[in-house]
């Protein structure tokens, strides 16, 4: 179902060629990589509050949270595109240098529609940045290495997801909610002033190597393109319940034995953060391993069905669970379908696009992403509010369950070969 052999992009010399990269510029993409992710995994705690002190309402303050996703939404096909026709280099480091100063504004802002103007144009920019950090990535990959290569990108989007949260909180206590977004500008800026001069240009741009009409039909035409897309958006759609809901679970657990209040969010804190600590490190252990180069040997499809598979399980114990041993089990069981998802579907992304297109087929990956990441909790706090005694883990498990069925048929089809540069 998943030929690896050698095709039509194979057979035919390619308009461009990648440059062949230093271990420092390779760092670099690593490190705006990391720049890229650890602004958002650091202010989402922080971004409700700031909206209140600005006078936000429940509802202004659901949409200041979720101004950045749907504007990252919106801009990841642009950012791709824009990839594609003048350069990674660019797009990179036009969105890096706008970021730092969109979450500067959060702190500055002395009215709510100016904060909610920053927040949509640092979601813009960010999405813009991953469509054209990811095809970098991708230019910049060895052929037989790329989803070990784009496995360790997921492993440093990890990284972030533990390291942002816990840095935000530790100064948000210290100091206050615009110490958190001024230090995290500060750090972006500084890292900045690193990165920029070694990162590199892997598409050089000429009018032969401009995509041509029907460059989106193309890309989504390729079965493990539609494969990757469709296992991204199910993982992404069990991380979004997964974060939105867990601590949730705990307390009401903990409130059921008889805890305080105080104490049940004392337990639901200390327990959700081991919950995610193991979960990392079973994540980013398989992304850093050689698993994640058989997506270059086999294809994407057996890797993610296995890894969708580990999310239901997970979904499903996490759904039912009555103890913490079970929780336990589930995190396990969900950060092996992301250790397994990730690079598959990331690497595909990179095997199967053509150099020229890839940033178009990187944006849509990182749209499918965004999509499952905000359907997953939206749909599980449906579920829970209209179907009495329901968990909103249902909801993200409806949505693993649907990705899981319909990767057969978005696996069908003659792939049309590995695609070099």
């Amino acid at each position: 179902m998943e030929a690896a052999s050698l095709g039509a992009w194979d057979a035919l010399p390619m308009t461009t060629t990648t440059p062949t990269l230093t271990r420092r510029s390779r760092a670099a993409i690593y490190a705006a990589i990391f720049l890229a992710f650890i602004d958002n995994f650091a202010l989402l705690p922080v971004i409700g509050p700031r909206a209140q002190e600005l006078g936000g309402t429940p509802l202004l303050v659901g949409i200041a949270i979720a101004a950045y996703s749907l504007a990252n939404l919106a801009f990841n096909p642009i950012g791709g595109i824009l990839a594609d026709r003048i350069g990674r280099r660019r797009v990179v480091v036009a969105a890096l240098i706008i970021s730092p100063v969109a979450i500067a504004i959060y702190a500055l802002a002395d009215s709510l529609p100016l904060f909610l103007l920053a927040r949509v144009v640092h979601g813009a920019s960010g999405g813009v940045l991953a469509a054209a950090l990811f095809a970098l990535l991708g230019d910049a990959a060895p052929i037989g290495e790329r989803g070990r290569t784009l496995g360790r990108a997921g492993a440093l989007i990890g990284i972030a997801a533990v390291f942002g949260p816990a840095s935000a909180a530790l100064v948000s206590n210290l100091f206050d909610v615009n110490a958190v977004f001024l230090g995290v500008a500060a750090f972006i800026a500084i890292g900045l002033a690193g990165v920029l001069p070694l990162l590199p240009e892997t598409l050089v741009v000429t009018p032969a190597t401009r995509p041509t009409v029907g460059a989106w039909r193309r890309i989504l035409s390729e079965p493990r393109v539609r494969v990757a897309l469709l296992a991204i958006f199910g993982l992404e759609a069990a991380v979004g319940t997964v974060t939105g809901f867990i601590k949730d679970g705990l307390i009401q657990r903990a409130l059921e034995e008889g805890r305080t209040q105080e104490a049940a969010l004392r337990y639901a804190a200390g327990a959700s953060g081991g919950l995610f600590t193991i979960f990392g490190v079973i994540a980013i252990a398989l992304m850093l391993s050689r698993i994640s180069t058989r997506v270059d040997k086999r294809g994407p499809f057996g890797i993610s069905l296995i890894g969708l598979t580990a999310l239901v399980g997970a979904l499903t114990l996490l759904a039912i669970s009555p103890t913490f041993t079970i929780d336990l089990v589930a995190m396990v069981l969900y950060g092996i379908g992301y250790g397994l998802i990730f690079p598959a579907a990331a690497g595909a992304i990179a095997i199967a696009s053509a150099p020229e297109e890839r940033g178009r087929a990187n944006g849509a990956f990182n749209f499918s992403f965004d999509l499952g990441i905000s359907t997953g909790p939206i749909l599980g706090g449906l579920v829970a509010t209209v179907a009495i005694g329901v968990t909103p883990f249902a909801g993200g498990l409806a949505l693993v369950l649907l990705s899981l069925a319909l990767l057969p048929l978005a696996a069908r089809g003659a792939t049309r070969g590995t695609a070099r540069g």
